[in-house]
């Protein structure tokens, strides 16, 4: 049997892990279009900031592919015949006996005027962070524009080398669909305190330049010089290059297994789209802990073991800076919360009749296994409050179930 993964990010490398373990004599190959070494997508920032080199990125040493026997192509995937069981890539036929398509997603750019100008860029891909390499040579002064995670990732990168960066984010508080108000001042706050000059309600309007990139025109009419500017608006699923092959919609359809419309074609990741989301789960979730998740899935699927994909509570971590955050369940919609902080972190719980369904923490490092079972086993909010202590990393934050 010839399994087939196009993608080498952590959903497809995952999968790939998962067909080896369940058949040792299956042929795998690996394709990808970006680079031969997969590498940890989150850390692209550590390498333009200096504090890794592109090797410290690697998922797995080289003896890992020659010990497991998996095959790796570097090439773009341009078309697949789901009828005849091909794939094309670069032009070369490639037959399959099982397919993975885990090709994740590719920055979204507005179609604002000037934004095809040169050294205007998102940061997904590799390419994107030999770009910005490039394109940042003598800069003095950028913009970032876009609150989310990736738009604060391009903030600390340019604050590294020095950069004067103004961050445009068009709501009035920051993500206030992901935080509280006071979570979004907490954030606001630690981002201001790396010299970051932080623009909430700020639209943008158009980019100047001629052939090169030179400022950004908000809304307000105000202008701000820009040698660079950094677009972190959002991204969406690679997925153009399969034409009707399966059936998609944002992104390539798949069932509660993963499978696609496609005979003996799964998909995973950020270009998966599951068709029926068990409730609280979204349809699509670009994040690498779910990628892994749906490898995982997927591999044992292809390998003739399948399972139906079974999320289990959201999680997901990231950092504003030096402010770390984790989140788990459902932290906005219907609910009421309980809230914490003394100024520099907070715990937030999130509770709709009077059950835990979510959580977040800012600045304080909570054990996953006692969040995710509070809302798994549907904990009264007291309950968990009075259970913090038992969350907590942090040895010295043990006195503020009190406050």
């Amino acid at each position: 049997m010839h399994v087939v993964l196009v993608g080498n990010g952590i959903a497809g490398v995952t999968a790939a892990r998962h067909v080896r373990k369940a058949d040792p004599a299956a042929r795998i190959t690996l394709v990808s279009g970006e680079a031969r070494e997969p590498f940890a997508r989150t850390a692209l920032m550590y390498i333009y900031m200096g504090v890794l080199t592109q090797r410290h990125t690697w998922l797995y040493e080289e003896r890992f592919w020659e010990e497991n026997r998996i095959d790796r192509v570097v090439g773009q995937a341009r078309g697949l015949d789901s009828g005849r069981s091909i794939l094309d890539v670069d032009g070369a036929a490639i037959s399959y006996d099982r397919l993975l398509i885990a090709t994740g997603s590719t920055p979204v750019l507005p179609d604002w005027p000037g934004v095809g100008l040169t050294g205007v860029q998102g940061l997904y891909h590799l390419a994107d962070l030999d770009r910005m390499e490039a394109a940042t040579v003598g800069v003095s002064e950028a913009v970032v524009v876009g609150g989310g995670l990736i738009g604060v990732e391009l903030a600390e990168m340019l604050r590294t080398r020095g950069i004067r960066v103004t961050f445009l984010v068009r709501d009035a508080r920051y993500l206030p669909r992901t935080f509280s108000e006071a979570e979004s001042a907490l954030v606001a706050e630690a981002i201001r305190a790396h010299g970051v000059d932080l623009r909430l309600g700020a639209e943008v309007e158009r980019i100047e330049g001629d052939d090169r990139v030179e400022a950004v025109v908000t809304t307000d009419g105000e202008r701000h010089p820009a040698g660079f500017v950094g677009v972190g608006t959002g991204v969406r699923p690679s997925i153009e290059w399969l034409g009707d092959a399966v059936e998609t919609d944002r992104g390539v359809l798949v069932d509660g297994a993963l499978r696609t419309s496609g005979e003996g074609i799964w998909a995973a990741g950020d270009c998966a789209q599951l068709r029926e989301p068990p409730p609280g789960v979204r349809a699509i979730e670009p994040i690498w802990y779910t990628a892994r998740l749906q490898g995982a899935t997927a591999g044992l699927g292809m390998a003739g073991r399948p399972r139906p994909y079974a999320p289990g509570v959201f999680f997901n971590s990231a950092k504003f800076f030096d402010l770390e955050w984790q989140v788990y369940g459902q932290t906005g919609g219907e609910g009421g919360d309980w809230e914490w902080t003394d100024g520099r972190r907070s715990v937030r719980i999130r509770h709709l009749r009077g059950a835990v369904i979510g959580v977040s923490a800012l600045g304080v490092r909570l054990r996953q296994t006692v969040c995710s079972r509070w809302i798994a086993e549907r904990w009264a909010v007291d309950r968990a409050v009075a259970d913090l202590p038992a969350a907590r990393f942090d040895p010295e934050f043990s006195s503020f179930v009190a406050t």
